[in-house]
């Protein structure tokens, strides 16, 4: 599958920054089953950019602008082609195994998951969880916070893509099924998306517990992934000034129909 991509992000401040220095996850990933064909980044006028590979061999662009300036205005756009969802790579599941920051062993995730009739099967576990997830938790922008962990999800029981993602990531990880956390972007017009990689039969396998949904050929462009979204955050900054600060973002992703 051939589909197109143009992520967009820009940050308005009511005052002028300077020596802001940036680092972002924007560009997607190569994989076994997903190629980026090629890509073109915009950043403030074409700005110098440098790039790397994080820990989690997700890519890294990185720079600063040392000029005054009231907007940060960042945009790729590229091709990718995409085959089924279900791969592997050279990274250990086993580090997936474990409590992180945002998803948290807690009593209260161990009390949700006792009240839940399991299957025996890994595989079947996975489907089970997404689909309760899904079924049982309500999506609602404008309630949680980057830094909401899965404990705050559990008590309101509302929350976007990312908290979906952190439940379902911590109710495997209790079954010692291995799961990451993705960011990335789907088929549509709208903003990232936040989903989740599960380890199960000697692949990393695709779930979507805000859309109930198992990957398999489905567009979604994988851009980063990590223990949770501070590990695959996708724009981070530093900078001197700036007062108030409004961000706007928005994804579209296009794919060939033939």
């Amino acid at each position: 599958m051939k589909v197109w991509f143009n992520y967009a992000f820009k940050l308005t401040f009511s005052e002028e920054v300077s020596h802001h220095a940036f680092c972002l996850r924007i560009v997607p990933q190569n994989n076994s089953i997903q190629q980026v064909n090629s890509w073109q980044l915009h950043i403030n006028e074409k700005r110098d950019f440098s790039q790397s590979i994080d820990g989690f061999g997700n890519k890294l662009i990185f720079g600063a602008i040392q000029n005054p300036h009231k907007v940060f205005d960042v945009r790729i756009l590229g091709e990718a082609t995409l085959e089924a969802y279900m791969y592997k790579d050279n990274e250990s599941p086993l580090m997936y195994l474990y409590p992180s920051t945002l998803i948290p062993f807690s009593p209260q995730i161990y009390t949700y998951l006792n009240t839940l009739i399991l299957p025996s099967d890994p595989f079947a576990i996975a489907i089970f969880l997404n689909q309760t997830i899904y079924n049982n938790f309500q999506y609602l922008q404008g309630i949680s916070t980057p830094t909401c962990d899965t404990d705050a999800f559990l008590s309101r029981r509302q929350g976007v893509c990312q908290d979906f993602s952190h439940l379902l990531i911590a109710l495997l990880r209790l079954n010692a099924i291995p799961a990451r956390y993705v960011n990335g972007f789907i088929d549509g017009q709208g903003e990232t998306h936040a989903w989740v990689e599960a380890f199960i039969d000697g692949y990393w396998r695709g779930l979507d517990p805000t859309n109930g949904t198992l990957l398999y050929l489905s567009p979604y462009i994988k851009v980063a992934h990590g223990r949770d979204f501070f590990d695959a955050r996708l724009n981070r900054g530093i900078f001197a000034g700036g007062g108030k600060q409004s961000i706007g973002v928005s994804v579209t992703v296009t794919k060939d129909e033939q």
